[in-house]
């Protein structure tokens, strides 16, 4: 059977790849127009499916922006919501500014770069211009000195003035859907003015895997490296409870994300004990009655930031001490600031 699989999955692959040339041409070739918002425009995204870190590294480059007097706002998709498009929904601070129509669900990522950035408005649509828009006809006098597009490299339809892609350190070119993970060919890193290897560690990248990436480079792009790190969690989410290893051990550790199994390693190398663990689809809802299950006889659960602000209220009604493990991403700030500098 696996033998059968296998070239239907490389001629699946191919159409794939031909689709998405395809999708870009219209585009590149001006038979479909693309769109400029008000202020600059950075894109964050990556050549492959989940996992690579844009939504904290969206969060970081917020955070730069900010000290620098800039007033970001982040543009997202809004992926697993049903919102239809032509609707949006805005948050500030972890509330809704403004409200969509078509569904009450919130974003998780959305919800978890609000709750970390609260001045910087998370506007939330499939179309990221419609979404743009109405923010600007509704909230007037609050528009953003720049536009952080979180996932938003191959998003053709708007204009932007610098495009950061990011490649997982340790599979920086997989092959292309659905072979592997890659949504773009190799190639496609040539649009790229800032590259940056996450989850980065000794010996990794590896000078091969450089010296791969190295010819699909534009003349001038910035090659950067950087780290993931989980710090162990501080306390719980109403910060009423501090954690202890001895206390809140073993832990029934709860995900949805697109490597469960990088967080599973990261939580052993923190001394923690995993007696239970529920893992989910990428964004996939938190069924309250099997996580209830999940938890019986352990001390604590421990979740992370996307999958906490996935539906809090679920993780709220439990029994036990919650915990938010964070992901902290790391480089060498100078290096970041005199890459972006240009674009600032």
């Amino acid at each position: 059977m696996r033998a059968l699989l296998t070239p239907l999955a490389y001629i699946l692959s191919c159409l794939y790849g031909a689709l998405s040339a395809i999708h870009r041409w219209t585009f590149q070739s001006g038979l479909r127009h693309r769109q400029r918002l008000p202020g600059i425009t950075w894109s964050v995204g990556n050549i492959a499916v989940g996992g690579t870190g844009k939504s904290p590294v969206t969060v970081a480059l917020a955070k730069i922006l900010i000290e620098s007097g800039a007033r970001p706002a982040i543009l997202t998709r809004g992926y697993g919501v049903p919102l239809k498009r032509g609707d949006s929904v805005v948050l500030l601070a972890g509330d809704v500014l403004s409200a969509a129509t078509s569904t009450q669900r919130i974003p998780d990522e959305a919800r978890m770069q609000s709750a970390s950035l609260p001045s910087v408005p998370v506007v939330v649509g499939p179309d990221r211009h419609a979404a743009a828009m109405r923010y600007l006809r509704e909230l007037k006098g609050q528009a953003p000195t720049h536009w952080l597009l979180d996932d938003g490299f191959q998003h053709w339809r708007l204009e932007r003035d610098l495009d950061f892609v990011l490649l997982d350190a340790h599979n920086p070119l997989p092959a292309l859907l659905p072979l592997g993970r890659a949504r773009e060919c190799p190639a496609a890193i040539s649009r790229a003015d800032i590259v940056l290897f996450t989850r980065c560690e000794a010996g990794i990248p590896t000078t091969a895997d450089l010296s791969e990436v190295t010819p699909h480079l534009k003349p001038g792009a910035y090659v950067l490296t950087s780290t993931m790190e989980t710090p162990a969690p501080a306390e719980t989410t109403d910060g009423r409870i501090a954690f202890s290893l001895k206390e809140h051990s073993p832990v029934c550790l709860v995900s949805g994300i697109a490597q469960p199994a990088a967080l599973h390693q990261s939580v052993v190398q923190l001394g923690l004990a995993i007696g239970t663990e529920l893992r989910l689809r990428d964004h996939q809802p938190i069924d309250a009655a099997r996580l209830t299950l999940k938890c019986q006889g352990q001390r604590s659960i421990l979740t992370t930031a996307k999958d906490y602000w996935r539906d809090p209220k679920v993780f709220e009604q439990l029994p036990l001490p919650v915990f938010v493990l964070d992901l902290d991403v790391n480089w060498d700030a100078t290096e970041m600031r005199k890459a972006l500098r240009p674009f600032i």
